[in-house]
């Protein structure tokens, strides 16, 4: 039988009444959503599943919704490791990280297509790792890793993991059979036949990806998925409190990130620009009105009229807790106080806790006399938690006013993923603001490795731990066969549960083994199952939250066991991989009270200089719909996004920034379909014999019409796919012959560069090219410039763009409109810089049509 020691919350939360239940407080908001129709809802998976793919009737378009947008929020890298395991829930992913390799992206997948209703198979490949759906009775896969997809030779259907090394011909390769024929030449997001991904994270020839596919190598993961989930992301605000996230780092030192194997994971590939950094500011009001609802519990302390907190009798200590909760996870924390203490037998204390009050460490201790500040900054105390209580501990040893604190602020630094964050796009944007049940959460999500579990756990029995999670089977597990083995974590609340989730990911592999979730109500006199397993199919890879709404009036503490019952001892037969536990209490005063929502952003001018604008909403109802307009010439930089609750009194300006107009109507993307490029095979000249520089010749004069276009990353091996040339070389005049007229609907040229990189997205393209048609080789009509630089808005929906979001090389489009009759084409093209041509085209066909991406919001039907 285990011992518990007896809870103290009733006894606080009786003095809270007695002490305050006569003056009205202003309540808490909580589980607050600010969302675009610019960007999914990224709170949890149903959330996310239904704004991102909820406007499309297909299964095929909805899991195309979700390679775009598992493309946009994560990015190929050293993966973020937390617990012993790379992280694979979604939510956590999306909010936090977006540090992902293949192995991480691909249990990602396997998670979010199990919550749209499709089987999953998980794969180990030639030196990569991809997963796979099924539907349309046949498995598809989408590999988010590189962000690769390829059909079949009908050029539509999705294709599987075994079609993709198959040896097989068909007229995209004149009929000629080789193994990776589907790769070589189905790729929907390479630059060309036999070229290149357009959307990874370095120049990678899909040659390179024959390789991992081939037949041999295939390795079926039957046994676990690598998925995880059961995080959501909570936004709580109360009285004096803002959050302000920025969609951009605020430093490199440790007080901003969350290391990775002791480093910043964005040190790794800084030129993602992955991380951002959140701000949150809570100076908790410390007035009758206000005060309970800022504070989290309390004993023994009272309020004075001029707002400070001292004990309310001598010789007794008194306990004051805040809460301060992340809503993205929380690297460092500055604690601020003005403090007065009369002698040295006086005692003031701050401790603090990051795992629900169950264990707490001191971070400060008073040793002034008089009155002082205090200014404690913390970052290993509380870095990787979620929500932290800070805890001042006040002893007036003679006197109950010979201790106190007033003006106290908390300055918590978060760490977020700045490609998730809600965005706005050029023109119209309808931001959407609501709120959730008036419900308070407390969350435990333990590490199980080692013995660093036994923070959170109140009792346990018969329980043995792997000192290193291994990932693919459970960390936790019984240490002897046959015997009960257990767990029991217990959570406390200040105010009447109404709800609790709990669960994990479990490893049932040993027949008559079973693993139940068990809670109790009672301090442990009953237990009640809430839900097991037995069945040991695989894979061995189970993930279950039990949700309990039948709970006793007032009731504010549950015990939560996790049971295993195996006749087998070892990780490898009945074991957890990972625990997760929300429990849900009422919140003082549940009422609405107005706030304000922020967003700020960069406008981008025709000469790419950048106009700062901002505009602040009263949401003075819930839920809310209003329009922010952008101006400019392409989608803004977003740059920050604050949720606050009003200053009393304070003087704010509301609307825009500044009357500059903004666009005044809504822009949609686009989707863009190649033709045949009628210049592959065919001869040409070249006024100018090539540079040769970093294996740029072309003695035979094939590379430029050989179909295959080159990388969209400059440098490294670019160059040996391509002509080189340079301002010395002076404007070179390429002329291809197609045999005969053809019907031109437009010219094609791809660039990269030696030296310097220049970024057609940031406007730094100085090569000019201009292209003309012929009917006779002699007389050559313009069809005009290539504009050589980009805006984002340039860019078609279903071209991935590489992972650094860079367009250093890229495959230029010259439309006709009308098409044109010609036999010759002619590049002129003046290089100011060492430039590489790989591939010049002329298409018979660039159709370009209007494609609305739409985010279906809260409110909204498909």
């Amino acid at each position: 039988m285990f011992h518990l020691r007896k809870s103290r919350l009733c006894i606080w939360a009786v003095l809270l009444v007695v002490i305050f239940a006569a003056v009205p407080a202003k309540g808490q908001l909580c589980n607050l959503k600010v969302i675009t129709d610019a960007s999914p809802d990224f709170s949890d998976i149903p959330s996310f599943l239904r704004s991102a793919t909820g406007a499309f009737p297909t299964i095929e378009e909805k899991c195309w919704a979700l390679f775009y947008w598992v493309h946009i929020a994560r990015r190929q890298t050293s993966p973020m490791i937390l617990h012993g395991v790379e992280v694979t829930d979604p939510i956590r992913q999306f909010n936090d990280f977006g540090y992902t390799m293949c192995s991480t992206v691909a249990g990602i997948n396997c998670g979010l297509w199990h919550h749209l209703g499709l089987p999953v198979r998980f794969w180990d490949v030639t030196l990569h790792t991809v997963s796979e759906c099924f539907y349309d009775g046949r498995w598809h896969m989408y590999d988010n890793s590189m962000s690769a997809i390829y059909t079949l030779c009908d050029g539509k259907t999705i294709a599987a993991v075994e079609d993709l090394g198959q040896e097989l011909g068909c007229p995209a390769s004149d009929g000629k059979a080789e193994p990776g024929h589907i790769v070589k030449y189905h790729c929907l997001t390479a630059t060309s036949a036999n070229g290149f991904l357009t959307g990874a994270d370095c120049a990678r020839d899909l040659e390179q990806e024959v390789r991992c596919f081939k037949q041999s190598g295939l390795k079926l993961r039957t046994y676990y998925n690598n998925w995880d989930w059961g995080h959501r992301y909570i936004l709580n605000l109360r009285p004096g409190e803002s959050y302000t996230r920025f969609y951009y780092s605020l430093g490199n030192s440790p007080e901003f990130y969350v290391p990775n194997k002791g480093k910043d994971p964005e040190s790794v590939n800084p030129r993602y620009r992955i991380r951002g950094n959140g701000v949150w500011i809570f100076r908790p009001p410390l007035t009758d009105e206000f005060f309970p609802v800022a504070v989290y519990q309390t004993r023994g302390a009272v309020l004075s009229p001029d707002g400070t907190i001292h004990p309310a009798e001598s010789g007794t200590p008194a306990e004051v807790i805040f809460k301060v909760q992340g809503a993205n996870i929380i690297t460092s924390q500055r604690i601020r106080a003005a403090a007065n203490r009369q002698s040295s037998s006086d005692r003031l204390e701050v401790w603090v806790s990051t795992t629900a009050g169950l264990h707490w460490t001191k971070v400060y201790q008073a040793e002034q006399v008089g009155s002082f500040s205090i200014d404690q900054k913390l970052v290993e105390e509380v870095n990787g938690a979620y929500e932290v209580l800070v805890k001042f501990v006040l002893y007036g040893a003679t006197k109950a006013d010979s201790v106190g604190l007033r003006d106290i602020t908390f300055e918590t630094n978060t760490m977020l993923n700045s490609k998730t964050q809600p965005q706005l796009r050029l023109g119209l944007n309808t931001v959407y603001v609501d709120i959730g049940d008036f419900l308070d959460s407390i969350v435990l999500w333990p590490e199980l490795q080692g013995d660093k579990y036994r923070q959170y756990i109140v009792a346990e029995e018969n329980i043995a731990t792997e000192p290193e999670h291994q990932g693919w089977r459970g960390v936790m597990f019984a240490k002897e066969p046959g015997k009960e083995a257990f767990v029991i974590f217990r959570v406390e609340t200040p105010r009447a549960i109404r709800r609790v989730i709990y669960g994990g990911r479990f490893y049932n592999r040993v027949p008559n083994g079973r693993i139940q979730l068990l809670h109790s109500f009672d301090g442990g006199n009953t237990w009640q199952l809430d839900w097991e397993l037995t069945e040991t199919e695989q894979p061995w890879d189970d993930i279950h939250f039990a949700t309990v709404e039948d709970i006793p009036p007032q009731c504010q503490e549950v015990l939560l066991k996790y049971r295993l019952l195996s006749p087998q001892a070892g990780p490898t037969a009945c074991s957890i991989y990972s625990v997760r536990m929300e429990v849900q209490h009422e919140v003082p005063r549940p009422e609405f009270h107005p706030f304000d929502v922020t967003f700020s952003w960069e406008e981008i001018q025709p000469d790419r200089s950048l106009v700062p604008r901002s505009h602040r909403q009263r949401i003075d109802r819930v839920p809310m719909r209003y329009t922010i307009d952008v101006g400019g010439v392409d989608h803004p930089i977003v740059k920050s996004l604050q949720v606050a609750w009003p200053e009393e009194n304070a003087e704010v300006s509301y609307g825009y920034s500044d009357p500059r107009p903004g666009l005044g109507r809504k822009v949609l993307d686009f989707w863009q379909e190649c033709g045949r490029n009628l210049l592959k095979g065919k001869p040409y000249t070249l006024s100018v014999e090539p540079n040769g520089a970093w294996g740029a010749s072309d003695p035979e004069r094939k590379k430029l019409t050989d179909g295959v276009v080159g990388s969209n990353y400059a440098g490294g091996t670019a160059m040996q796919y391509a002509a080189g040339f340079d301002p010395k070389s002076g404007p070179v005049e390429i002329v291809v012959d197609m045999g005969q007229p053809e019907r031109v609907a437009a010219l094609g040229i791809h660039l990269t560069a030696g030296w310097p990189w220049w970024d057609a997205l940031k406007g730094e393209v100085q090569d000019e090219v201009e292209a003309f048609l012929s009917a006779d080789g002699q007389n050559f009509q313009s069809c005009g410039k290539f504009q050589l630089n980009l805006f984002r808005r340039d860019i078609p929906i279903n071209h991935m763009l590489p992972d650094d979001e860079t367009a250093r090389a890229w495959n230029y489009w010259l439309p006709l409109d009308p098409p044109r009759s010609a036999r010759f084409v002619k590049f002129r093209v003046v290089p100011k810089r060492i430039l590489g041509i790989t591939e010049v085209q002329a298409l018979d066909r660039l159709e370009r049509r209007p494609f609305h991406l739409r985010v279906l919001l809260p409110d909204e039907e498909p």
